[in-house]
């Protein structure tokens, strides 16, 4: 996680600016079924098994308020 956060890039949208870590309990909690389909932040976390995220403050926020995160522009 040290070697993530002092890239100071968010893992969501690429972005450098005011860079945070969000942080889940447990990996079991990034696997409740639903009927949507799960966030990107979500799948990211469950893809590389990790219960840490580095964010930009807006990736943050949008999770903590269940809306839709940034995503990297197209390379």
């Amino acid at each position: 996680m040290i070697k993530r956060l002092v890239a100071d890039e968010c893992e969501i949208c690429g972005s450098e600016l005011n860079c945070e870590v969000h942080h889940v309990r447990k990996l079991a909690d990034l696997q409740v079924e639903g009927r949507r389909a799960k966030p990107l932040w979500k799948q990211v976390m469950s893809a590389r098994r990790r219960k840490t995220l580095v964010v930009c403050r807006a990736c943050h926020t949008a999770i903590h308020h269940g809306k839709p995160t940034g995503q990297r522009a197209a390379a």
